[in-house]
């Protein structure tokens, strides 16, 4: 099993690496083709008499000759694409009707048989197939006959003044569905919903929600940041740092989809799909709402300098919904675009989230009754230290772990640990200092409020005291400092102090805080990470993202 594991990772190395030689799927005919049995009743254990290689009966007739080139099979391929059997053609024309208008003329793409729906526009099907194969097959041409059309060109909404304003048919398409639509309409205008519910008369635009791969590459595009080039190697669009690679080059792994793929319906690998499956799930909010991929293009789209150079809000919010949505704000839009972002600004200023204890060192000074306060500034082993060397050349053995420390070779290197009051309300400490050496002068506790001064102090040595401060007041934002100091000499000076913290009451309308206690220990922690909450513009880029007017094709 560790073998095949190691083959393994070695075929994906060969598939994904950028170095891999380029490659394609191919297929050899046998020197020598044969023809194949009929299996009776399906077992492949009872062959039958066997048949000569040819088409299809029931689409070339009795008179079918056999395939007599090689294998047949570029027989077979110009037999599918004759002009004599219109099936072939129907069936690519209905399927890109399909993907423009978001339902095919016929509703079963896959199933053209006696148990399939009827084409709503039978002559219009047949029209577009004989185009089709007149015009040489061009994919292009039939896209370009289909999207030049009136018909193509509507709007989605049901608004009969705005649909009966359309340009005039621009070729001979709209020609097959004029005699319709005249019936689906009341006197002023107004399409009728009511016969035609399901708008199989094409009397508007359906209304279409982009799939996963479009909404990937429409995210990146409104950035900026959708890399066009063609070719090369699959890339992973779902982990960080994603890719900015259309996702026609995403990277399937069809032993392993991600789950996100399936979450927004995209095609399974391993059957055929004629078309996709539209479903509308949390979890497709859920990302939209809280992916990095989707914040890092809201956070893009308000970093842009052409968006920096605008000097007014009115002009900020103008130039996101021209990038995406292609178009102005109405006045109301504005005036919400305004009460969003007031509303946010205010939010963020009132807003406060407590820090993580913070970790330095320093001492009280007397004159000013202030704590002069440095931040050690490097993390290793759990442990925080004035710098990389240790002992510093400097400051000696300072350090500050979860419960542990050593204060520095002076009074001025004593070690801080520091916590800033959340809230306005009362509060208690309480705490155990402990000298475990059974050398040395100990050290002494001091707590300290940069609004009230000293609290306490305590002196430990060669044993434990205990750091008890009964209930005070505190303001929002004051400092609580937990001071060790090395009394009269820095030798043999390790000591343990983890103190709690304890919410007694808080003050009528303060916002209260999101816990009721605070441990030393428990909340110990390294390098505070970056803050990824949004600006207010940030988030106002992403909540147009979310709006259905960007995710939905009118």
């Amino acid at each position: 099993s560790h073998i095949r594991a190691l083959s393994r990772k070695l075929d994906e190395l060969d598939a994904t690496h950028a170095g891999a030689p380029p490659r394609a799927m191919a297929l050899l005919d046998k020197p020598n083709p044969a023809n194949a049995p009929v299996f009776i009743r399906g077992n492949s254990g009872n062959p039958g008499k066997e048949v000569p290689r040819a088409f299809l009966e029931i689409l070339s007739g009795t008179n079918r000759t056999a395939f007599t080139n090689g294998s047949g099979r570029l027989e077979l391929a110009q037999a599918i694409a004759s002009r004599t059997n219109p099936l072939t053609a129907r069936v690519i024309v209905n399927r890109v009707w399909l993907h423009h208008f978001g339902r095919g003329l016929v509703t079963t793409p896959s199933d053209f048989g006696v148990r399939s729906d009827p084409p709503s526009h039978p002559e219009l099907l047949d029209y577009l197939a004989w185009n089709f194969m007149e015009r040489g097959w061009s994919m292009k041409k039939l896209q370009r006959e289909i999207m030049l059309s009136s018909v193509y060109q509507q709007i989605s909404d049901a608004d009969g003044a705005q649909a009966s304003s359309l340009p005039v048919a621009k070729n001979s398409l709209w020609k097959w569905i004029q005699s319709k639509l005249g019936t689906t309409e009341h006197a002023g205008g107004t399409p009728a919903l009511q016969p035609d519910p399901e708008n199989k008369l094409l009397w508007k635009m359906n209304r279409q929600r982009m799939d996963f791969e479009e909404l990937h590459d429409s995210l990146l595009a409104v950035a900026n940041k959708l890399e066009l080039s063609e070719g090369g190697q699959p890339v992973d669009i779902v982990s960080e740092p994603f890719a900015k690679r259309r996702a026609v080059y995403g990277y399937i792994d069809r032993q392993n989809l991600p789950g996100l793929f399936r979450t927004f319906d995209f095609a399974n690998p391993d059957t055929t799909s004629p078309q996709r499956f539209f479903t509308t799930v949390p979890q497709q909010a859920l990302f939209l709402l809280n992916s990095a991929f989707v914040v890092d293009q809201a956070k893009s789209l308000s970093t842009n300098d052409d968006f920096e150079k605008q000097e007014r809000d009115e002009d900020r919010v103008a130039f996101l919904y021209e990038k995406i949505y292609q178009r102005a704000p109405s006045k109301d839009e504005l005036k919400a675009a305004e009460k969003f972002l007031k509303t946010q600004t205010i939010i963020a200023s009132n807003s406060f989230t407590p820090p993580l204890w913070q970790y330095g060192y320093g001492e009280i000074k007397e004159a000013t009754k202030t704590v002069q306060f440095s931040a050690m500034t490097y993390f290793t082993n759990n442990q925080w230290r004035a710098s990389g060397k240790y002992p510093d050349p400097e400051l000696g053995y300072v350090m500050l772990g979860p419960v542990d420390g050593h204060p520095g070779s002076s009074h001025a290197h004593s070690t801080i640990r520091r916590w800033t009051s959340p809230f306005d309300g009362t509060i208690k400490i309480d705490g155990t200092l402990i000298h475990p050496a059974d050398k040395g002068d100990g050290v002494k506790g001091i707590i300290f409020s940069n609004r009230r001064g000293e609290l306490g102090n305590w002196i430990a040595q060669n044993g434990k005291s205990q750091t008890v401060v009964d209930e005070f007041g505190v303001k929002r934002g004051e400092t609580i400092d937990f001071i060790a100091d090395m009394r009269t000499s820095a030798n043999s000076d390790s000591f343990q102090w983890s103190p709690n913290i304890s919410v007694v009451k808080v003050e009528y309308g303060t916002v209260p805080p999101t816990r009721n206690n605070w441990s030393a220990q428990n909340d110990f922690d390294g390098p505070i990470k970056a803050s990824k909450s949004l600006s207010a513009w940030e988030k106002y880029a992403q909540v147009l993202l979310l709006s259905n007017e960007f995710i939905f094709i009118d």
